[in-house]
């Protein structure tokens, strides 16, 4: 079955992958030699496996490894679901192999995309383990929502030293942040799971803690009354993506010892909930997560592969945060501290009011300090987001005790 994304690969039998891989290897080689070059050395520093959810994600998801060949030389293979190939069999195979020369130095990839029926990609791992190039880290990125508890789905990620799953793409987020926060527990010793949208937001995490760096504003940390949490969502009719606004309210909360009362959300409109938290020594906090409606949405991936041109339409992924506002108290004098970001999407600003007066703003720009949360970062690391998987675990709490009993 010939498709857009596999129009340039090369179709081979599935069980003859690695034999063919070789085969193009020493043709590229030869014709190299030929035309009075040097032959490379095969070479791979990672095995990427990404399960996208249609061809167009699939393609998308091709597009990005292939910008990382020169950073990350990898075997890269993609699943993606078809209704059904042309030659009746549940699953098809094709191989491309990419060498690169940037400033004298050649990078090697090998692409593998996998075609397979919705029945036969839930039962992959068989073919897909065999495939990760041994002694070296493997990533599973899988996108959209995982089947959660699906045993063909976790003993796939068991042969893994790394997961990636990104809640942004994902619908219903409390039903699955739950999900995603038993899997972590679950499967602490075995892979490190990570979430592209926590590490989205380390820029806004940065600026709320420099608001405390000053030793004179750090009693206000003891004294927190509100937080609100401001989000980007699309339509008013369309469901918005809170993950996001509940990650960033589970740092705060574990990095500074808060806990959720319960499952204490009041929804007192669309797109809005109210929560309420202790501290440490037993003093309520509210936590409000606001939507704010009508901003410019796109997939995070194509905003992190379209640059930051004049000429590119300023979008932001669903769920973006677009302000944080802190109300503190220390001593009897009040303070506040927000950060917000900008009309053009990509710059945000801090202003910081304490009873000396206004402190002076600053203003960042959000995608170089790592807003996009681009692929070839997280291939760099290796070991558990401590920092996420802790974040995860404090909001839990305060999510629905229904909607925990279903994720389980």
């Amino acid at each position: 079955m010939t498709l857009r994304l596999t129009e340039k690969m090369r179709q081979v039998e599935p069980d003859a992958i690695e034999r063919e891989l070789d085969n193009s290897w020493r043709a590229e080689n030869a014709a190299v030699l030929a035309a009075g070059g040097h032959a490379g050395t095969r070479s791979s520093v990672l095995t990427l496996v990404a399960y996208a959810t249609d061809e167009t994600s699939a393609a998308r998801t091709l597009r990005a490894i292939e910008a990382l060949t020169t950073q990350h030389p990898s075997r890269s293979i993609i699943v993606t679901p078809i209704n059904a190939t042309a030659s009746g069999r549940p699953l098809e195979a094709y191989i491309n192999t990419r060498a690169m020369t940037t400033n004298g130095a050649t990078s090697y990839g090998e692409e593998i995309v996998l075609c397979a029926t919705q029945d036969a990609a839930q039962h992959l791992a068989g073919s897909i383990l065999p495939l990760i190039v041994s002694g070296l880290p493997s990533f599973l990125w899988w996108e959209g929502v995982p089947p959660w508890h699906a045993g063909n789905f976790e003993a796939t990620l068991d042969g893994f030293d790394r997961a990636l799953v990104d809640t942004a793409e994902m619908p219903q987020v409390e039903h699955n942040l739950l999900a995603l926060e038993d899997l972590v527990r679950r499967k602490k010793t075995s892979v490190a799971i990570s979430d592209f949208n926590f590490t989205r937001f380390s820029p806004w995490r940065e600026l709320v803690a420099q608001f405390f760096d000053p030793l004179e504003h750090r009693p206000y940390l003891n004294g927190v009354e509100r937080v609100t949490i401001e989000y980007a969502a699309g339509e008013e009719d369309s469901p918005a993506n809170t993950a996001q606004a509940y990650l960033f309210a589970g740092w705060l909360a574990s990095r500074l010892g808060w806990r959720p009362v319960g499952a204490s959300a009041e929804r007192l409109v669309d797109g809005q909930r109210e929560h309420t938290l202790l501290d440490s020594v037993g003093h309520r906090i509210t936590l409000e997560l606001n939507a704010r409606y009508g901003v410019a949405l796109g997939a995070w991936l194509d905003i992190a592969g379209a640059g930051d041109g004049a000429n590119v339409r300023p979008l932001v992924g669903p769920g973006a945060l677009m302000s944080v506002y802190i109300r503190a108290q220390a001593n009897g004098a009040v303070a506040s501290f927000t950060a917000a970001r900008e009309s053009d999407l990509r710059h945000a600003s801090t202003h910081c009011q304490v009873p000396q007066g206004a402190i002076p703003s600053q203003t960042v720009h959000l995608p170089t300090l790592g807003e996009q949360a681009s692929l070839g970062e997280e291939l760099l690391q290796l070991g558990h987001d401590t920092l996420f998987e802790n974040a995860l675990a404090a909001i839990i709490p305060a999510l629905e005790p229904g909607l925990r009993r279903v994720a389980r």
